[in-house]
């Protein structure tokens, strides 16, 4: 699942640049003409951030974070504002509406990428950064294809072939039920036969493995279903009923 951010903007060749930069870089993006269908499709979209330009002259950024901010649904949405060279005097207005951050047009690229890179990766959610870096996060997990490193909260994690490949797998599908099957696909060569608790001993090798210095488990089980990468598991087994109830 590839981030996605909201553009607030009346001009269609600036969201084409901006739109251009973001989805080479792997997000996907949205365009909102007018306060009230940014605000609509920032509750509909759940966006991971909001980029509001305040040289759209139909609308007014600062009063669509203020309403972005109200709204209990888009409240923890990130709103970047793009503001306008010698526009500086917008800051005020827009620290009042509760904007989270301002960068002054022309913005690097670079440097764009990076803050919502960081937002997106404290966000918890999925993030896959473009084809060059080869890269997957979730929460303060980092996964490289290319060099087969895996830091937490930027320290070294060492993992055997398999553990690498379940948490591969686990990380593209973050929030998301895995089952053993699909789990055993992806992990291990083709024409292996492996048994179910196979898999089990190899979470459990991952979990231990991730638990470094008593970080918590993101390692959710769901019983004979599969497992989840989820920021509030906790460790939390959860059981699915798969037969009915028997009658007394």
């Amino acid at each position: 699942m590839r981030p996605l951010i909201l553009i607030g903007s009346t001009d269609s060749d600036y969201f084409l640049l901006l739109e251009h930069i973001l989805e080479a870089d792997g997000f996907d993006t949205v365009f909102g003409r007018s306060v009230d269908e940014i605000v609509h499709l920032g509750a509909e979209c759940n966006p991971h951030a909001i980029l509001l330009d305040t040289l759209s002259g139909s609308f007014s950024a600062a009063l669509a974070c203020v309403q972005l901010k109200n709204d209990p649904r888009t409240a923890g949405i990130s709103t970047i504002a793009l503001i306008g060279p010698g526009a500086e005097n917008q800051y005020v207005d827009l620290l009042k509406a509760g904007i989270d951050e301002s960068f002054v047009r022309p913005v690097a690229p670079s440097k764009l990428l990076e803050f919502l890179r960081t937002r997106t990766r404290r966000s918890g959610r999925f993030f896959k950064p473009r084809d060059g870096d080869r890269s997957l996060f979730y929460a303060d997990i980092e996964l490289n294809l290319e060099t087969h490193r895996v830091k937490r909260n930027g320290v070294d994690i060492h993992l055997g072939p398999i553990e690498f490949k379940l948490l591969q797998h686990l990380l593209r599908n973050s929030e998301q039920v895995c089952g053993r099957g699909s789990l055993i696909a992806n992990a291990w060569p083709q024409n292996i036969h492996v048994e179910l608790r196979t898999v089990n001993v190899h979470i459990g090798r991952l979990r231990k493995a991730l638990s470094l210095d008593g970080a918590p488990d993101l390692i959710r089980t769901v019983r004979s279903v599969g497992y989840s990468l989820e920021r509030t598991s906790l460790s939390e087994t959860v059981q699915i009923q798969t037969d009915p109830p028997r009658s007394s």
